[in-house]
């Protein structure tokens, strides 16, 4: 009975450390978007595999609606992360584009350190990095298990960023 007390107050930590999260991030960095894995910036992430892709690639891609994909494809154009251009093959498709301020925000985003990891020892930093890969593998296995087109693309956009990131 211990486990499943412990299981459900970790459980209880992981919410209140989502939901903090979001607000940590509209009080303390307002002045700058986060990238998530929401919206936005999903497109960014799947540029940043593979540019130049049409909203309806991107669409499939992601397993999102066409009607989504061109509401953040748009917004990422206002905000000068992404450009539109017709397709040499058919100018009635628009093609995505990262710019450089767009490949800049992607890598800001994977080099960014949130301030608050400085209450952790190195020690104490291990040991949540090591428990933060057994929870994501976990959860990467039960993704792949329910939707395994969705997971596996997922897997390899979070791998191949993060592991490019660590290689330098």
């Amino acid at each position: 009975m211990a486990n499943e007390i412990k299981a459900e107050l970790a459980a209880g930590k992981l919410a209140e450390y989502e939901q903090l999260s979001k607000i940590y991030d509209d009080i303390v960095k307002h002045a700058k978007p986060r990238l998530t894995v929401e919206g936005q910036g999903k497109i960014l992430l799947a540029l940043s595999d593979e540019d130049h892709q049409s909203q309806r690639e991107l669409a499939t891609r992601l397993g999102i609606s066409p009607q989504s994909t061109s509401e953040f494809v748009y917004k990422l154009v206002k905000r000068n992360l992404v450009t539109l251009t017709k397709s040499p093959k058919d100018k009635r498709v628009n093609l995505v584009n990262l710019t450089n301020e767009g490949r800049q925000e992607i890598e800001s985003a994977a080099q960014e350190v949130p301030p608050f990891l400085k209450a952790l020892s190195d020690t104490e930093m291990d040991q949540l990095s090591s428990l933060l890969n057994k929870i994501t593998t976990a959860m990467y296995e039960d993704i792949d298990a329910a939707n395994p087109t969705l997971g596996v693309k997922f897997h390899k956009l979070f791998a191949s960023r993060y592991l490019k990131q660590f290689k330098k």
